[in-house]
């Protein structure tokens, strides 16, 4: 069964590679020398997977819509393909960069836990209020020593 999870999780990864890129089975890694060349689309640039490099140089336009955005590696650029705009997987990434997410649920939480507190406070002072004043009613009928006085 782990043979079969292992060559379920290589295929999947060679798929999300053939949806970003294009494999070149035919050419070769001039530093590795495997056939591991892609073609990301996004980025309009040639990468080897097996370095982890780049085969085409950035041209350093800021306006460039290709140059501009491309990650360092190719790898990065693999793992970005999930993140598209308003996906889970961009969600997700916020969520790791951004930790106040966290303690403003928390500072949510403790906000209502609060709220619950002096609602509960104030229904005991009620509660409180209401019974001294049944008490105050019955003080209306002073006790004598021998029976109630009206």
């Amino acid at each position: 069964m782990k043979n079969r999870k292992n060559y379920l999780k290589a295929r999947k990864k060679q798929f999300k590679w053939k949806a970003i890129g294009w494999w070149s089975s035919e050419s070769v890694c001039s530093k590795c020398g495997q056939k591991t060349i892609y073609q990301i689309y996004r980025y309009d640039a040639w990468c080897c997977i097996s370095c982890n490099e780049w085969l085409d140089e950035i041209c350093f336009d800021p306006n460039c819509p290709f140059c501009s955005k491309r990650p360092e590696t190719p790898h990065e650029a693999y793992y970005l393909s999930d993140i598209e705009i308003g996906s889970a997987g961009e969600k997700k990434l916020w969520r790791r960069k951004n930790y106040q997410h966290k303690t403003d649920g928390m500072s949510k939480h403790k906000k209502h836990r609060e709220t619950i507190v002096v609602q509960r406070e104030a229904e005991r002072t009620d509660w409180r209020y209401r019974a001294d004043a049944g008490k105050a009613a019955d003080f209306g009928r002073l006790e004598c020593g021998r029976g109630i006085i009206r």
